[in-house]
This record gives C-alpha cells, sequence and structure tokens, in this order.
C-alpha cells in the first residue's frame, strides 16, 4: 500500500508516474517564469518604440522595473500554492492505491498463509513471555544461591574457626583412640569391677594399671 510520502520522499509516485512530481513541477515552473520574462521582454521592447517625446525611457524602464519586482513576487506566490497543490493533492498517491508490484505481493499472500503467520507470530509472544518468566526464576535461584553461600562463609568464619577446628580434631583423635582400643578398655574395666569385688586383696589395683598391664 502506498504511504503518506512528503514532497521529499516520491518513491512510490515516481514508481506510478514513472518520474518524479518534484522534478516534474520544477520544469514547469521554470516555463512558467521563462514565460513572465519574455512578455515582460516583449512589452519593454515595444514601450521602448513609442516617441519619447509621449512615453520617455526614463519612465518606461521605471515602469519595467516596478513590473517586474511585483510580477515576481505575486509569481513566487501563486507558484507556491500551485505546488501545495500539485505535489500535495493531484499527484499524491492515496494510502489505498496499490501498485501493480504490490498486486503481486498480494497474490502471492493467501488467507491460509497468513493465518499461518499469525499463529506464528502468538507463538512468539508466548515464547517471550515463558522467556521472560524462566529468566525472573532463574534469578530468583541465583540470589538464594548467593545467599546460601553467604550464610557458609559466615558459619566458616565464625563456627568453624581454627581453634575449633583444631579442638574437633583432638576429639576425634580421642575417639579414635578409644575405638581402636575398645576391647582393651573393656577388659580393664571387667578386672577393675572385679578386684573391688575382691575385699580380700592387700593392694587393688586401679583401672589405669589393669589397662596398661594388659597393653604390656
Amino acid at each position: 500500500m502506498a504511504s503518506n510520502n512528503s514532497a521529499n520522499n516520491e518513491e512510490y509516485e515516481t514508481q506510478l508516474f514513472e518520474f518524479s512530481p518534484s522534478a516534474f513541477f520544477e520544469a514547469v515552473k521554470g516555463i512558467v517564469i521563462e514565460r513572465l520574462c519574455e512578455g515582460i521582454d516583449q512589452l519593454e521592447e515595444q514601450l521602448v518604440k513609442v516617441p519619447e517625446s509621449i512615453l520617455p525611457k526614463e519612465e518606461v524602464a521605471q515602469g519595467i522595473t516596478s513590473l517586474r519586482q511585483h510580477t515576481d513576487s505575486n509569481a513566487t506566490k501563486t507558484i507556491q500554492k500551485l505546488e501545495n497543490i500539485v505535489l500535495g493533492t493531484l499527484m499524491k498517491i492515496p494510502p489505498h492505491i496499490l501498485l501493480p508490484s504490490d498486486m503481486e505481493q498480494v497474490a502471492q499472500v493467501s488467507a491460509a498463509d497468513i493465518t499461518l503467520l499469525q499463529a506464528e507470530i502468538d507463538s512468539l509472544h508466548i515464547r517471550l513471555k515463558n522467556e521472560k518468566y524462566m529468566q525472573a526464576r532463574y534469578e530468583e535461584e541465583l540470589q538464594e544461591i548467593h545467599e546460601v553461600l553467604e550464610q557458609q562463609k559466615k558459619l566458616k568464619d565464625t563456627i568453624l574457626s581454627r581453634p575449633q577446628i583444631k579442638s574437633a580434631e583432638d576429639i576425634k583423635e580421642k575417639l579414635l583412640f578409644i575405638q581402636a582400643n575398645e576391647a582393651d578398655i573393656k577388659l580393664a574395666s571387667s578386672k577393675a569391677k572385679e578386684a573391688f569385688r575382691n575385699t580380700s586383696l592387700k593392694c587393688i589395683p586401679g583401672p589405669a594399671d589393669l589397662f596398661s598391664k594388659n597393653l604390656i
């Protein structure tokens, strides 16, 4: 379809008329101005032939100069109005007019093609909405991950400080030692209980003594 072209954008009009409307009007304007100048020149030639006793040449010159000035002023205004009418109305292509090239494009597109294209456009709109939704979800998840990492860093800086890690390692070593010597510890504990029951013993060894002897 035709677009609302200005005087400086006449591609559609040029395609239809096979010439530029502005160039056409410039040619017409040139012819009009040329004819006006020729008419004034011919008038001056005829007035100069009048005897000077009847019409002095100075008056002829002054009259011709004044005529040229008024003619130029009036011609400029008239030509401007004519240009607006010709380029803005007479040679302006209405928006509803189709050129042969436009008709070929219309003929190539069927109603089914238009429906399919509209469906694809709708599908793209839906995909765009989904992408925006997923992007928002990803941003929320990244924010949550960032918060968890911050909490872990605070935990590491406070609870898992070096002294506390050293204390935990010491406890771990003691637990490993106890697990490795569990049987000996139970045996020493059993002997200690037996010794306490036997009151006839003069010297009652302690659990540590029993445990150390058992290890020897």
